[in-house]
């Protein structure tokens, strides 16, 4: 398979409070990070996406002309907006910009800027907007509320125990420690997890990934500006997309124990890179709430439906197990700025392809995946990249 387009430079700031920064200042950082790390002029760079749920909006409107005259650049910016999957959706379009042929080199970012938005319930009315508004938000439901319905449903169905929840996220902060720029680098027990409040049973108070400041960045590549530009050290090639949608509300699905937008998103994935769940070593996946990597490792094909929790609790997604699941702490542990998130999850990937990833690094991974989602699974995006070096 020829690829066409690569992944050639990545940053991301620290996830975490930067009450002293403004959101463009966090998009500044991380652009400017990853054309360095690129090690290519910030001239090369002919369009930027930006990725983002709230930073952008309302009284951040100009964020992306603001984080492009920072950088001293004059470019077209196009500001994307996918609820939770803001940052993979901007990826996703940046790579369509690079194959239509109408651009050779062009910048992602993601950026949220979160803790300006902490007072009054102002996130849970923003998080309203990526659930059926009218229907669940106005009456009474909460993202939280909704995944316990997940939850207690999949504990129902499948017998999947409140110990392989909380074992999703004691993997995860554990992966977290070894991740220098995560927002929680410490480990927590089992039993602090399942001794916690339920805040919206059975979900408690540490089970949800926490909200935070961040901005990640990636630049991208077609294979003539690669053969234009021959020192370029970074070449990840990008060999799958999948892009696809359910209902916004859970009371239209006829599951709940699986998110369709998932399956479908993998299933193009996959169909594009000519390869196989089974092929993968190393994933990024969305785990908001424990359910939610559950179900991913689940509908994208890693276990079978139904024993994603007793793989999770028996260590099989653990670092350095036959398929690695978070190695970056996720969501939970690696914190969660919506916009920036699916970059980051994607910078998590490219830096285990390129063998960088420090204590984290995966042996001999050949081919790795992300997966975004918006809400309850509305929307899901998955991306998959191999080394440079495989050929298939």
């Amino acid at each position: 398979m020829k690829h066409k387009v690569y992944i050639t430079g990545s940053n991301s700031t620290k996830f975490g409070e930067h009450y002293s920064k403004s959101a463009s200042s966090l998009a500044t950082q991380a652009l400017l990070g990853s054309i360095n790390n690129a090690e290519i002029k910030k001239e090369s760079i002919q369009a930027a996406y930006f990725g983002s749920l709230v930073s952008g909006s309302n009284s951040q409107t100009s964020i992306g002309s603001t984080c492009i005259r920072e950088c001293g650049l004059d470019i077209p910016i196009t500001r994307i907006e996918a609820g939770n999957a803001s940052g993979a959706a901007a990826f996703q379009q940046a790579y369509f910009g690079i194959l239509s042929g109408q651009y050779e080199c062009v910048a992602v970012v993601g950026v949220e800027k979160l803790s300006d938005y902490v007072k009054g319930g102002t996130i849970e009315k923003i998080l309203g907007a990526t659930i059926d508004y009218h229907w669940e938000f106005e009456m009474g439901a909460t993202l939280t509320s909704l995944y316990a319905i997940l939850t207690k449903a999949h504990m129902k169905e499948y017998n999947t125990t409140l110990e392989q929840l909380a074992a999703v996220p004691v993997k995860n902060h554990k992966n977290g420690v070894k991740n220098p720029l995560a927002q929680f680098r410490r480990e927590i027990s089992l039993d602090r997890f399942l001794k916690a409040k339920r805040i919206a049973d059975p979900i408690g108070r540490f089970d949800p990934a926490t909200h935070c400041d961040g901005a990640s960045s990636i630049i991208l590549s077609s294979s003539q500006f690669l053969a234009e530009n021959p020192d370029i050290t970074t070449k990840v090639p990008i060999i799958g997309l999948g892009h696809a949608s359910d209902t916004v509300s859970l009371h239209h699905r006829d599951t709940l124990t699986s998110l369709k937008a998932t399956r479908k998103a993998a299933d193009q994935a996959f169909k594009m890179a000519n390869i196989k769940a089974k092929d993968i070593n190393v994933a990024e996946v969305h785990d908001s709430y424990p359910i939610g990597e559950i179900l991913a490792i689940e509908d994208i094909g890693f276990f079978p439906k139904g024993e994603g929790g007793k793989a999770t609790e028996d260590g099989l997604t653990s670092l350095g197990s036959e398929i690695s699941i978070n190695p970056s702490g996720g969501l939970k542990a690696r914190g969660d700025p919506f916009g920036a998130t699916g970059l980051a999850q994607i910078i998590e990937i490219v830096e285990q392809m390129k063998g960088e990833a420090g204590e984290r690094q995966i042996a001999d991974s050949n081919y790795g995946l992300t997966q975004n989602v918006s809400g309850t699974g509305a929307l899901t995006y998955v991306s998959i990249f191999t080394r440079e070096e495989v050929k298939k």
